[in-house]
């Protein structure tokens, strides 16, 4: 199934899931694995989605797909509309250049289950273009709301299981604190294991990487409006090391903290 709208493209597929070509695509790219297992090549390192899963591809990100092993869901969103829509909600009339991560959320899942339940439904293409055409706007709203980048150093943490949502606002609020995996399991009544596998399958990140993604979001005010040096911005928001935060920094962005402080407005 192919799907084409002024605002982008969706496409459904369960055949064609073995590798492909290279890719640059010049829209916003959300691939969305609903079952098993999907893997995909970028320049420098590879990614994995599983189960209900998502990732969010800003444009002309490189990548190639090497398997999905039951079904894809992809959806190419222009990026007019997406700053549009960003616009409308923050006053921002930048691009957003989203983080290059693993999301799992209830309400990804529910657009992507509500989408293929009402195709089956729809009749007519007419009525299918009307779908789309207020859906786009829903789903870029929750995109910018749960994909953290550059238009937010906010990353929602509501709709998660309880235990998970406890977890991740006690390191909302200390993220700047060295925690331990021992520290996190504290807080809730949950080996080591259980913690890590549910945190995981409620997110799609392990506890610590998504600690280190938050403390770079955070980073990203500093780097707007004050004139820190990287060093002192990487020790405020709780690295151990300067190496470490260009590491993650780069993984998620593409690009070193210094590039993208010298090329994002200062908002």
């Amino acid at each position: 199934m192919i799907e084409e709208h002024t605002n982008g493209l969706l496409l459904n597929r369960t055949t064609m899931l073995g590798e492909r070509n290279w890719r640059d695509d010049d829209t916003y790219k959300l691939i969305f694995s609903p079952s098993g297992h999907a893997a995909y090549r970028f320049q420098k390192h590879n990614m994995e989605l599983s189960d209900g899963e998502a990732m969010l591809l800003n444009p002309h990100e490189i990548h190639k797909q090497l398997r999905h092993t039951s079904e894809k869901w992809i959806v190419e969103l222009k990026p007019a509309f997406v700053t549009k829509v960003a616009q409308e909600l923050s006053g921002s009339a930048m691009d957003p250049m989203f983080a290059l991560v693993a999301c799992k959320h209830p309400l990804l899942q529910q657009w992507f289950s509500t989408t293929h339940l009402y195709w089956r439904m729809a009749a007519e293409e007419k009525e299918k273009a009307l779908w789309l055409e207020n859906s786009w706007i829903q789903l870029t709203m929750v995109l910018l709301r749960l994909v953290p980048g550059s238009h937010s150093d906010k990353w929602d943490i509501k709709g998660y299981e309880p235990t998970v949502h406890g977890v991740l606002d006690a390191l909302k609020q200390s993220y700047q604190q060295d925690w331990t995996l021992d520290e996190m399991v504290q807080l809730t009544q949950l080996g080591k294991y259980q913690f890590s596998h549910l945190f995981k399958k409620e997110t799609g990140l392990s506890p610590y990487s998504w600690l280190q993604i938050y403390r770079v979001i955070q980073s990203q005010v500093l780097l707007r409006q004050t004139d820190d040096s990287i060093l002192s911005i990487a020790m405020q928001v709780g690295f151990k090391n300067v190496a470490s935060y260009h590491a993650v920094f780069r993984r998620i962005y593409g690009q070193t903290p210094g590039f993208f402080r010298k090329n994002i407005p200062n908002i």
